[in-house]
């Protein structure tokens, strides 16, 4: 099986990256949207069901309860479905790659793990004019005091399974820059890098 991972915090245009490897031939999983779909449920009684801190704690439920693989499996066995089902994939990216054992998986097997990086003044601008169904806006502190659930592994939960960006970003094998808001030009770079272009 083919496989790629894509990584990155929040608003750095991992999914774009995804798009665009789904658009070229392959089947696309996103861990982020597993994640939400959950936090929506836990956290529906709160004004903002998906913050970073609200879907931090329903990822560290979810790898508690199912295992710290759940996420990798379960989209392991979407593209082996799809694959039975006639699809003609070249392999599966995974997209919002959060913990190590997502990160050493692809590695293992031979895959490219892509990190999407963009300045935190950037991101938070980005956030403030898109914001999704079930977030708030936040201020440049309170995005990174959310953000740093993520960076690390914090105390007094099982480290196998938080999430642990940092890990996964000195593990990345490209790293992709998106601080401009020239979408074409970033996809244009994005497919160069990646080797889509013709």
């Amino acid at each position: 099986m083919k496989i790629i991972g894509v990584s990155g915090r929040d608003r750095s245009g991992k999914d774009t990256i995804a798009e665009l490897l789904m658009q070229h031939g392959w089947f696309g999983y996103s861990g982020g949207d597993a994640v939400r779909r959950h936090a929506m449920e836990r956290h529906a009684n709160e004004p903002d069901p998906l913050s970073v801190k609200n879907m931090t704690e329903t990822s560290n439920w979810l790898r508690t309860k199912y295992g710290p693989d759940v996420i990798l499996r379960e989209a392991i066995t979407e593209y082996e479905k799809a694959q039975k089902a006639g699809g003609k994939y070249k392999g599966l990216v995974t997209f919002s790659v959060r913990a190590p054992i997502e990160a050493d998986f692809v590695l293992e097997h031979g895959g490219e793990l892509i990190w999407a990086e963009a300045s935190d003044e950037v991101r938070l601008q980005r956030r403030l004019d898109n914001i999704r169904d079930g977030e708030a806006r936040v201020t440049m502190e309170e995005m990174l005091a959310q953000e740093a659930l993520q960076a690390d592994p914090q105390p007094g939960i099982p480290r196998e399974v938080q999430m642990d960006l940092n890990y996964v970003k000195s593990k990345a094998t490209k790293v992709i820059e998106n601080n401009g808001n020239d979408l074409r030009e970033f996809k244009d770079k994005a497919e160069k890098m990646l080797g889509l272009t013709e």
